[in-house]
């Protein structure tokens, strides 16, 4: 896979990469003016505080807290019970202000990070994480993808650019090309020996061919298209916070494959 700069894959890049990551949204909200802990931003019911909530909610539930017993099923933007956890962790602190969500965020960040020190760790250790048993190497690529996310909704609700040139865009990026063929193939609209070709321009680079294999009946050749975009546009759709025709892509090629491709891309939940 063609990403420029790779994501890293050994565990100190990979926590390096989350300490980068985590101490931007700490940054953002440090640097909050009057009123904007309140703005909305593109994930669906979430405030710009709501976000930073989220990301120590899930860091304090990596440390052992307990999921609060509250009824989430009346917000319209749960939708399924991955959606309703993950709320659940976020509604218990909905009655704290900035200055405590930062401070909550800090001492668990730094908890995690002396956790994530242990010289005996691995890639290969086992860990609890938010959908079950998984591994270190593992668990830290997802958070990475899921902080980064929310670190890029915190600035795009604040107009502050930055970070689409960190290692968290580079696990994102990844992460997302090596998703996609399933979430393709799961659409039912493509044959196989169809294939696009992406492009992605920076600051994080990329180039994926995404080829649909199987049995081709006859002499049957597949549709081909190359789409192009940036990593602010291509993370954002894949995220599910924008929508195609926000992308500014250039296509060419087969136009349906690609709104196919573009429709599936947002792989998040």
């Amino acid at each position: 896979m063609a990403v420029h700069p790779p994501a890293p894959r050994d565990l100190p890049g990979l926590i390096d990469a989350y300490a980068v990551t985590t101490a931007a949204v700490l940054g953002l909200g440090e640097g909050l003016g009057p009123g904007q802990e309140s703005l909305s931003t593109d994930c669906p019911g979430w405030t710009v505080l709501d976000q930073i909530r989220h990301v120590a909610s899930i860091e304090a539930m990596l440390l052992g807290e307990e999921l609060p017993e509250i009824d989430v099923s009346g917000m319209s933007h749960v939708r399924n019970d991955f959606g309703a956890l993950i709320e659940k962790y976020l509604h218990r602190r909905r009655d704290r202000e900035v200055h405590d969500v930062l401070d909550e965020l800090r001492e668990v960040r730094e908890r995690r990070l002396a956790d994530l020190s242990d010289p005996e760790l691995t890639l290969a250790t086992e860990s609890e994480g938010p959908l079950g048993r998984t591994t270190v190497g593992s668990l830290l690529g997802l958070r990475i993808f899921d902080i980064w996310t929310h670190e890029q909704d915190l600035r795009e609700a604040l107009n502050v650019a930055g970070g689409l040139d960190a290692p968290g865009a580079s696990v994102a990026i990844t992460r997302i090309l090596r998703a996609l063929p399933r979430a393709l193939e799961s659409t039912g609209g493509v044959v196989p020996g169809d294939a696009v070709r992406i492009v992605i321009d920076g600051p994080v680079s990329a180039d994926e061919t995404i080829r649909v294999t199987g049995e081709v009946a006859g002499e049957a050749v597949g549709r081909s298209a190359t789409v192009s975009m940036t990593t602010r546009a291509f993370t954002r759709r894949a995220a599910g916070r924008w929508e195609v025709s926000d992308l500014g892509a250039q296509v060419e090629g087969d136009a349906d494959l690609v709104t196919l491709v573009l429709t599936a891309l947002a792989i998040t939940p």
